[in-house]
Parts: C-alpha cells; sequence; structure tokens
C-alpha cells in the first residue's frame, strides 16, 4: 500500500487492467494525462467469472508476497505501467502532481489514501510507515520531519526492502531506514514511535488485532496512527472471501467497518474518522457493486 506495506493495497498497475480490459500505457498513450474510458461491462461480474476460487487461503502473506514482488521487480510505477495505476490513481486519492513527480519511482499506484496528510507530522518526530512499498510515503513523511525526525518503512516484501533503500539512496534521504519484518510482530522498539502511518495495508494482514496491538506497544503515550484502509461496508459472499485476486486488491481480507474500529478500541485507541471515501470502488473497478470504503482514521494512544 505508497505502501510505503505495503502497505493497501491493491496491485492497481497489475490487476485493473486485468479487471478492466484496458491497454498499457505504452500502447494506449494515458501517460499524457488523458482519461482513460471506461468498458460498458460489468468489471466485477469479470472478476467473478475470471477468478480462480481456491477452497481456502492458508498461506495469506505467501500470495500477497509474491503478488507485491512482481510489482516491485517490474518497478512500473507512475506512467511506467498499464492504465489505472500508478499516476492515475494516486492523483485521484490526495496526491499532489508536485509530490508524484518528486518521488515517481516510488510511486507505484498502490494506495486508497493520502495518510501523510492525515497525522499532522511535524519536525523532530519519529514515524513508522507500516507497510512501506516502494518508499513514497516514507518520503513525503522524511521531509516533514527533518534532519532531527527519523522516518522507518517495515515492509513483509524483500523485493520492496529492495527497491525502496534504492529509492532512498537515489533521492538523499539519510533519515530513513527501510527494515523487512512482518505488521504483526514488528521489528522495532516498545514506546519509540510519534506517529504510525500506513496506505491501505492493514487490511491485507490475517491477525489485524496483533497489527494494532503491536502498533499500541511501539507507540509513544499520547502518539497516534494515522490511516487510510479499506473496510467492508456489507459482508462478502463466501466465493469472495476465498478469492485470492480480490485478496490482493484489498478487498476479500478486508473488515466490515465496525469490527475493524472495535479491534482498534480494543486495543486501547481512542478513534477520530476523518472520511469515508466509498468512490474507492469505483476509482479502482469503475463500479459500485463491490461493498468497500477507504476509511481514513486519526487513531491515538492515551497519554495516561
Amino acid at each position: 500500500m505508497n505502501k510505503g506495506y505495503v502497505f493497501c493495497c491493491l496491485l492497481m498497475v497489475v490487476l485493473v487492467p486485468l479487471f478492466l480490459g484496458a491497454r498499457c500505457c505504452c500502447e494506449g498513450g494515458c501517460c499524457t494525462g488523458k482519461k482513460v474510458s471506461s468498458k460498458k461491462d460489468n468489471p466485477v461480474q469479470k472478476i467473478a467469472s475470471a477468478q480462480k476460487v481456491t477452497d481456502e487461503l492458508s498461506d495469506q502473506k505467501k500470495i500477497i508476497q509474491e503478488s507485491y514482488a512482481a510489482v516491485a521487480q517490474e518497478g512500473t510505477g507512475c506512467c511506467g505501467g498499464c492504465c489505472g495505476g500508478g499516476c492515475d490513481l494516486s492523483n485521484t486519492i490526495g496526491y499532489t502532481r508536485e509530490e508524484l513527480d518528486m518521488f515517481a519511482d516510488a510511486n507505484l499506484g498502490l494506495g486508497c489514501g493520502h495518510p501523510v496528510s492525515l497525522g499532522y507530522i511535524k519536525a523532530g518526530d519519529v514515524v513508522l510507515d507500516l507497510g512501506s512499498g516502494a518508499g513514497l510515503d516514507c518520503f513525503l513523511a522524511a521531509r516533514k520531519v527533518g534532519v532531527q525526525g527519523k522516518v522507518l518503512g517495515v515492509d513483509m516484501t524483500p523485493a520492496m526492502i529492495k527497491k525502496a533503500r534504492e529509492n532512498a539512496i537515489k533521492y538523499g534521504f539519510n533519515n530513513v531506514e527501510f527494515r523487512l519484518g512482518d505488521i504483526e510482530s514488528l521489528p522495532v522498539e516498545s514506546n519509540s514511535i510519534d506517529v504510525i502511518m500506513s496506505n491501505c495495508v492493514i487490511n491485507l494482514a490475517p491477525q489485524k488485532h496483533l497489527v494494532f496491538k503491536e502498533a499500541a506497544r511501539v507507540l509513544k503515550k499520547g502518539g497516534f496512527m494515522a490511516i487510510s484502509d479499506v473496510v467492508l461496508l456489507k459482508d462478502l459472499t463466501e466465493n469472495q472471501k476465498k478469492d485470492s485476486t480480490l485478496l490482493c486488491a484489498c478487498v476479500s481480507g478486508a473488515l466490515l467497518k465496525d469490527a475493524y474500529i472495535d479491534l482498534l478500541k480494543k486495543a486501547g485507541f481512542e478513534v477520530t474518522i476523518i472520511d469515508e471515501d466509498r468512490d474507492i470502488n469505483k476509482k479502482w473497478f469503475d463500479s459500485d457493486e463491490l461493498p468497500i470504503a477507504s476509511l481514513k482514521f486519526i487513531a491515538t494512544k492515551p497519554k495516561n
């Protein structure tokens, strides 16, 4: 998800063209900024008819790692892949053209929001990105924390970590570090983080309660999470829940909104909802049939 874990979230540069039957940018010239016309056929119905449904997603993390590794290795970010991913999507979820141009190689078009803009990150902060991907959100946060602050990115996909580290060198960041790890068991010291951010990644974690428990552990008292993530507005069908492609597309692994918020509260967080983008379905799939929303929120760890 940036993910900067990705981490969503959506394999936009790989999956959306499959869903929509879109041509590649290099063929259709979508990098010119022209709006891509949508297909008349219902893309969600295409998903249902085209996907291989597994009996059980027993190894979700392996499925996700393999999918996101392919994105990292292809290096298809903004205007480098097929229509529907990269800059086209990022422009619709809050990123400015200046931000995307500044760190183009770090934009893989995988998010569902702009968590850096939610977090009120200030100079000197220590920031942790859950699912840091190629590093876009980390680099944007690093500009805010300055030389006195630090940004840590954690991702479970080795190819993403490799790409993010290469990008950090390319863009000249000395205050950004990327660590290979699982957001359900963070390689981060307790009470060491001021702000946690994440962009469409937590929905990919099988045990979300552990993600929130770990977040509470590493945050300082009074610290907070600034998150954009996918939640369900109603239950999926059984086939949709078992669909590995919808898993990688940040859908079948998502929780119902109320259940998601309840887990945050059980982990000790005070939750403030900033926005609920129900148009993310149309942005991703050109459809409104999947019951999903992109939830933007701040979750604060009490000072007491």
